[in-house]
């Protein structure tokens, strides 16, 4: 099988358009792109981070999840497939990427536990509410609280603590994106900000939370994590009830604190958000009560599952759970409205304009009592849609691509081989059997591993090797006087003063015609695990076929083995191969079963016949006789002379190196084609040294 660059292009460019969202984003290749840009963002700060994505679109699936050194991230999340192009997807999970990254870098992990615990205890931490900055009522709630405290509620202690956490999660969220966004400008802070951006699209309004029967607490935790995401609330019906009011106590504590560095000041910032939300909290610790004395279950049983409402309340992923310091922030961010802030404007217009819809409407009671539309500061200012984004994806789509396309192309090329195993005429002394040829499609890092392990100072040999041989097919491509010669027709008259007979020369004309084609076939049956006869068999594969490729010699590498009277050829170099990976599949060759040489030396003296090159050569690396199931002794020696003098006689050079200690056997077989491989050690150099002496005769 001959296959052109253009028709391999045409079949990336083919397979490009085929690749699903699915495949390209749960890919290892996209996964090692996310893992390269988490740790060039983590490399200056000593850290290191794997990413790896998933693909689950199921209701309850997570979004984005983190430990110590490993991001997961699901691309089948509902945000990053609203996204109407696969551009945007893709900045979506570099955004979700960048916002794990953050907690990981920023995130302040032993005192968040902290902070949890001491609640979970029944105290606040780092201290309780200052009592001279309390209005009344609040100092009302606070006593209550510390009464509840005192009494060990379970109920409300863990009521408190659930709404504590999702708020330091959204205040959290808040800060490390604002870190992320001030440090790395370009993709993370283009995602993190078409994220925050369509979230707070999908978020439900007041009116539709109420008539959805959310807890109130719920509700008002539900406005300030829309605040936070877009310094704006979706108030789409106009609501002007309590829940506003109570908001907008929460809004100066949130811009006072959110992008402050100091950790103990957003936790100070959640405390007093507690209090401000203390009777809808009561109104909700005494609802578990009510429904514990009601039977509906235990109190630990109805916190979870109201803690899994909350979750499913919101699309942004959960704070991580781990230790580790987080990196000080060098200095202070600020707070912007989103009027001095035209990158909001820039996201809004890009993700308009691949959407195609007009943008949510929705009203702010806010505004309309005059109050202003207040936000926190995400610093957005930068480099909005990179144009390196779109580069990268490109180039992991053609690599993906290009893997697609040339698998396709070996397996074409292994149906090929197989069918031409069916069409050749085996004789009679293997009528009956079945000759299947293995290829591996897919060549795995273990392999490849293996071979830059084993490989180094094989290539060496081979380059040693190359440098006796490479002037000759130079020359004889590019054609030249040979001068200083003993015996020829013309005489160059300046060689007459050495005196020494060489005075003949010679004008050798270009030549480009194919001069030599090799084919190794090894003998991989079980006797040649002995004495490493196989390890010697693969380390000779490597150079000589190292040694043919940089020299423009085509070779195909060949093992054999049988298994009662069915034979298996195992393919791993091609003359036709498009992968490029067939110096990787020889680490697949091993010691298996028994060995029916005449079968598979017909195959690869068929697979050389094929060639165009003038000389043919045919190396069969075998420890000894023949040995099948009813396929041994005289008959199946028979078999291999009559074999090798059919092929000698269509021009085919075979040789047999014998490395075990059958070799007499081996050489009353193949006469003059014998190799003597006394040590093993030399096989290799002595086989390539073979090729080379026959570069030289013919050229």
């Amino acid at each position: 099988m001959r296959t052109s660059h253009l028709s391999i292009r045409k079949r990336i460019n083919d397979e490009k358009l085929k690749i699903t969202d699915e495949e390209l984003f749960a890919s290892p290749q996209f996964s090692g792109y996310l893992t390269d840009i988490a740790e060039a963002a983590a490399k200056r700060y000593k850290r290191s981070i794997q990413v790896v994505t998933y693909w689950d679109t199921t209701e309850d699936a997570e979004l984005a999840d983190t430990d110590n050194k490993l991001i997961r991230i699901n691309a089948g999340n509902p945000v990053t497939q609203s996204f109407p192009s696969r551009r945007l997807r893709a900045d979506s999970l570099v955004g979700f990427n960048g916002h794990e990254v953050g907690h990981l870098l920023f995130t302040d992990f032993k005192i968040l536990k902290t902070y949890v615990n001491t609640l979970s205890s029944g105290a606040f931490y780092p201290e309780e509410p200052k009592v001279q900055k309390l209005s009344a009522k609040l100092q009302d709630s606070l006593n209550e609280i510390k009464q509840l405290f005192a009494d060990q509620d379970k109920a409300a202690i863990g009521v408190i603590v659930m709404i504590a956490h999702d708020l330091i999660n959204a205040i959290e969220d808040v800060y490390i994106e604002s870190r992320m966004c001030d440090s790395f400008a370009g993709t993370f802070r283009t995602g993190i900000l078409i994220n925050n951006h369509r979230m707070f699209e999908r978020s439900m309004s007041i009116h539709a939370q109420i008539d959805a029967g959310i807890p109130p607490v719920f509700l008002l935790t539900n406005l300030i994590k829309q605040y936070l995401l877009n310094g704006d609330i979706n108030n789409l019906g106009n609501y002007t009830g309590e829940y506003l009011d109570v908001f907008n106590q929460c809004v100066p504590i949130l811009d006072n604190a959110v992008c402050d560095d100091h950790v103990r000041v957003r936790y100070r910032a959640a405390n007093q958000i507690l209090l401000l939300l203390w009777d809808y909290i009561k109104e909700l610790a005494d609802k578990v009560k009510q429904d514990e004395a009601d039977g509906k279950g235990n109190t630990e049983d109805l916190l979870q599952n109201l803690a899994e409402v909350l979750k499913g309340l919101s699309e942004a992923p959960s704070l991580p759970d781990r230790n580790s310091k987080p990196v000080p922030c060098p200095k202070k961010l600020k707070h912007e409205k989103p009027s001095d802030n035209e990158e909001n404007a820039d996201v809004q217009d890009a993700v308009n304009y691949e959407t195609g819809r007009i943008a949510l409407q929705k009203t702010s009671q806010i505004e309309d009592e005059g109050d202003g539309q207040v936000t926190h500061n995400l610093d957005y200012a930068g480099s909005g849609y990179a144009p390196q984004a779109e580069k990268d994806m490109n180039r992991i789509l053609n690599k993906m691509a290009e893997e697609r396309a040339v698998i396709r192309c070996e397996e074409e090329l292994n149906e090929e081989l197989q069918k031409e195993a069916s069409r050749i005429r085996y004789g009679d002394a293997h009528k009956n059997v079945h000759v299947t040829v293995n290829r591996m499609v897919y060549v795995n890092d273990t392999l490849r591993n293996c071979y830059k392990t084993v490989s180094p100072p094989l290539l060496l040999i081979s380059k040693r090797l190359q440098k006796q041989v490479s002037q000759i097919l130079k020359d004889r491509r590019e054609g030249g006087k040979m001068n200083h010669l003993l015996l020829g027709k013309r005489i160059d008259a300046r060689n007459l003063i050495h005196d020494d007979g060489h005075i003949f020369y010679k004008m050798n004309l270009p030549d480009e015609e194919p001069l030599l084609a090799v084919a190794i076939l090894i003998d991989e049956s079980g006797s040649m695990s002995s004495n490493d006869r196989i390890t010697r068999a693969r380390e000779a594969a490597i150079i000589i076929y190292d040694f043919c490729r940089k020299l423009n010699i085509p070779v195909i590498v060949y093992g054999h083995t049988s298994y009662g009277e069915d034979v298996d050829l195992f393919s791993y170099g091609e003359y036709d191969s498009v992968d490029g990976n067939d110096a990787y599949r020889l680490m697949d060759m091993s010691s298996r079963g028994c060995n029916r040489d005449g079968a598979a030396l017909r195959y690869v003296a068929e697979r050389l016949m094929t060639r165009p090159e003038t000389v043919k050569l045919l190396i069969l690396v075998s420890d000894g006789q023949p040995n099948a199931s009813g396929y041994s002794g005289t008959e199946a020696e028979a078999d291999l002379r009559g074999i090798k003098l059919e092929y000698s006689r269509k021009g085919i050079t075979l040789f047999a190196a014998a490395i075990g200690d059958d070799k007499e056997n081996i050489q009353r077989i193949y006469g003059d084609g014998f190799l003597d491989i006394t040590n093993l050690n030399e096989l290799p150099a002595k086989l390539a040294r073979l090729i080379s002496g026959f570069i030289n005769r013919a050229a």
